[in-house]
């Protein structure tokens, strides 16, 4: 009797250990399944290319094409801009190849335009900035910035030329939304772990413009010198139009 009990016991041992690994199994496929981290003390789970792909890829082709898997990668081999599951890939795209087995990293893509909405009623359009008046590659979609232009020249026919003191900066326009970026910095937590931020040393704006400002905008780029300032819905800035140059002062419209 003793004996059978003592097989019945060690039955029992058995079956819950292989019932702890089967559960543990379980949890590690579904977080795999899921786009879950898995960081280990020597190993982390990032986003891996399955073979080689060109730049221009999307995200959702490389998810439904399955070009692309969360596997696990040495942590010393990782960066804090490797991508850590599928999500992030959404509605964007490669700006340069990836080869096979290397890891998907954040800085490697931008906004797909085909997932860019214009506002109705609204226009597109592009303007080329550099230097720190793009914001320094600081500047995200989706935020809202004022666009100074700094006036170095009035047309002798516009009546003001006698009266403007140049150079001059005026606000030309408030609150306007930032629909794209071409090139932006590396986040603030990636680059304190890595060596430090790459500054664009220029960059293309895609801005959501009223036809009157597509207009003036393309004007100023053209014959001015622009620059961009972030802003919030709730700031009051200076009044539009008003040009401010050194010792000069005007009455606000």
């Amino acid at each position: 009797m003793k004996r059978q009990t003592l097989i019945l016991v060690v039955i029992g041992v058995i079956l819950f250990i292989a019932g702890g690994a089967i559960a543990y199994a379980s949890v590690e496929k579904a977080s795999k399944q899921s786009g879950t981290p898995t960081v280990g003390g020597t190993s982390t789970s990032a986003v891996v290319a399955k073979q080689d792909i060109p730049d221009g890829t999307t995200g959702q082709a490389m998810v439904s094409q399955g070009l692309v898997a969360l596997e696990t990668i040495p942590t010393k081999s990782f960066s804090p801009t490797d991508l850590q599951s599928l999500q992030p890939l959404t509605d964007e795209v490669l700006t340069a190849p990836v080869h096979k087995g290397s890891a998907i990293s954040s800085t490697e893509l931008i906004a797909s335009t085909s997932s860019i909405s214009v506002p109705r009623g609204l226009d597109a359009m592009t303007v080329a900035i550099s230097g720190a008046a793009n914001l320094a590659g600081y500047l995200q979609p989706g935020a809202h910035v004022d666009i100074y232009a700094n006036i170095t020249k009035v047309s002798s026919g516009s009546g003001t030329a006698s009266t403007l003191a140049l150079p001059c900066t005026e606000l030309a326009m408030a609150n306007i939304q930032v629909l794209d970026v071409s090139q932006t910095s590396p986040a603030l937590a990636a680059s304190k772990a890595a060596a430090g931020r790459t500054i664009p040393s220029a960059e293309t704006l895609l801005l959501a413009l009223a036809p009157n400002q597509t207009r003036s905008l393309e004007f100023l780029s053209q014959n001015e010198t622009i620059s961009v300032v972030q802003t919030q819905n709730d700031t009051n800035p200076p009044p539009v139009n008003q040009c401010i140059g050194t010792e000069q002062t005007t009455t606000a419209p």
